[in-house]
């Protein structure tokens, strides 16, 4: 049988690309193709961790408050100083950061006086004469404040 000079065909049986029935399949298979590719690129990147982790983003830079420990080995718990019920309530805590880079902390309270504040942190860390007397008007400042007669 003869071909007729009507048909289109290829040496060896070949389908003819140029055909456009035959480019709108192929266009719509590389339409297809695109599409999984995308929707697997987004499943992929919604999927996650198998494992759950913690809850929140991380922030290592983030400052945790801890409260301070009160009569622990930072307290006001000296030998020499009266039982809190006679100083009447607190008023404040005076954290002293020596040289050292050591804290001390001490708890003022109503009835306590400058020097007897200031001769507490200097029994715990030492201090110069000039520092003392500083430290001395500064808590009678805070006192004053405190007490409502400054």
């Amino acid at each position: 049988m003869e071909a007729t000079s009507g048909w289109r065909c290829r040496p060896g049986g070949r389908l003819d690309m140029s055909h456009g029935f035959v480019r709108h399949i192929r266009r719509n298979q590389l339409a297809r193709d695109a599409y999984e590719r995308a929707v697997g690129q987004a499943r992929g990147r919604a999927r996650g961790r198998l494992t759950p982790g913690p809850p929140g983003p991380r922030r290592p830079d983030q400052q945790v408050y801890r409260p301070r420990q009160f009569g622990g080995a930072g307290g006001d718990s000296s030998p020499g100083s009266p039982p809190d019920d006679t100083r009447g309530p607190q008023l404040f805590c005076l954290e002293y950061e020596g040289d050292d880079g050591h804290v001390t902390a001490v708890i003022v309270h109503q009835g306590d006086s400058a020097e007897e504040v200031t001769q507490r942190v200097c029994a715990r860390s030492p201090l110069e004469p000039i520092l003392a007397r500083a430290l001395c008007q500064r808590v009678e400042d805070e006192l004053s404040k405190r007490r409502g007669t400054g």
